[in-house]
């Protein structure tokens, strides 16, 4: 059973969720990382460090996984995958 139709509308949907998410991890981001700025203590600031760097990742994930959506549309156009 074909169900290319299906995986590009799923596709569509999730593309606009991870325009949606990114806005608020990167406000997110930033309000972290002016707290980080603001502060003294540098084993305080050594740990909003890390919650930077998580942000930094989860925004490479999402990256990855547009680019792996665009990629399935690109499957479903040509019918393969490389």
């Amino acid at each position: 059973m074909d169900r290319r139709e299906e995986a590009l509308k799923l596709s569509d949907e999730i593309v606009k969720k991870l325009l949606e998410y990114g806005t608020e991890i990167d406000d997110y981001y930033r309000k972290i990382r002016e707290l980080r700025i603001m502060e003294d203590s540098p084993s305080f600031q050594s740990a909003l460090i890390n919650v930077e760097h998580g942000f930094f990742m989860v925004v490479q994930s999402l990256i990855v996984l547009k680019e792996q959506l665009n990629l399935l549309k690109i499957a479903s156009q040509k019918g393969e995958v490389f």
